[in-house]
């Protein structure tokens, strides 16, 4: 019968505890680029929870549940069944088979990972959600170390999910659209591509590695750009996504360092062998290379 988790175990977990052995094979280890993460997070957890019933579930992080309270995440879960699991940018949604929904946004430093039922606590474990699938009982647990993550149970979609734009992987990439916003923009390209109303999911690392192989100056302003570079933008997105998913398949277990700028400032460029500038654009630190990446001036 389902049932919330017992009281002997239903205690806050603010404090790390100490490691311990029980994760099955396949659980994802901390990485860099959360967009790349939760990519691979939302195709485990559909392995993992897809068609599953939740008959135990637990969050003991009030922050990371605002603006609800972890009351609700049991509430939601407990006795339902997963229909579906489906990703937008940095952010994951669990369908629930009355209508419920579960947002997970994993911020840098969250991860879920899957273990036995009986399995002790992780370190920073933060929520868990016991299922049973086929006969099989497991446990979907889901930890932070900083704590920058989200859990979001509610009856329907959430303005943090219905406010985001196209995920470049799940939707592409719209050429027309993305050449309008940036005739419209005056902003820096490269604040304009991590704006999530835009195309959800584009970080930090992502946006600078995307306009290094564009060649496109991250300075340059979104209506300076020949349609030329539009279409250079959008192919340095799909190769950087494509590149690094590929990368992340054949090394499951380690992250290692696959980009070409970004975290290389000082070093010489890839392409052009200048040594790699480092700049603060929009409050973030930009790599960028200021001899193959063209600064486009404003059109007069």
């Amino acid at each position: 019968m389902a049932a919330l988790l017992p009281a002997s175990i239903r205690r806050p977990i603010s404090k790390p505890t100490r490691s311990r052995d029980g994760r099955f094979d396949g659980c994802i280890p901390h990485r860099k680029c959360p967009s790349f993460l939760t990519s691979r997070s939302r195709q485990d957890l559909e392995r993992w929870v897809v068609g599953a019933t939740v008959t135990a579930a637990y969050c003991g992080d009030p922050y990371l549940a605002r603006p609800r309270s972890p009351r609700v995440f049991e509430r939601t879960l407990v006795g339902r069944t997963v229909e579906s699991v489906q990703r937008k940018g940095k952010w994951v949604r669990l369908v629930l088979n009355d209508g419920g929904r579960l947002f997970s946004h994993l911020g840098m430093t969250g991860e879920w990972v899957h273990v036995a039922i009986d399995a002790p606590e992780e370190r920073f474990e933060r929520a868990r959600i016991d299922v049973l699938r086929r006969r099989r009982s497991s446990s979907v647990r889901y930890i932070d170390t900083r704590r920058f993550g989200r859990l979001i149970a509610a009856r329907r979609d959430v303005p943090e999910w219905t406010s985001l734009g196209p995920d470049p992987i799940a939707d592409g990439i719209d050429l027309n659209v993305l050449s309008k916003v940036f005739a419209e923009g005056r902003r820096p390209v490269k604040e304009i591509l991590m704006d999530q109303h835009v195309l959800a999911g584009i970080g930090n690392i992502l946006a600078t590695e995307s306009l290094w192989i564009a060649r496109v100056d991250p300075r340059s302003l979104g209506r300076s750009l020949p349609p030329a570079d539009v279409r250079a933008i959008a192919r340095g997105i799909r190769r950087t996504l494509r590149r690094e998913l590929a990368r992340r398949r054949r090394h499951r277990t380690r992250a290692g360092d696959s980009f070409f700028v970004y975290g290389h400032a000082g070093e010489p460029c890839p392409r052009c062998g200048t040594q790699l500038a480092s700049i603060t654009l929009g409050g973030r630190t930009t790599v960028l290379c200021r001899r193959c990446q063209v600064y486009r001036r404003q059109k007069r």
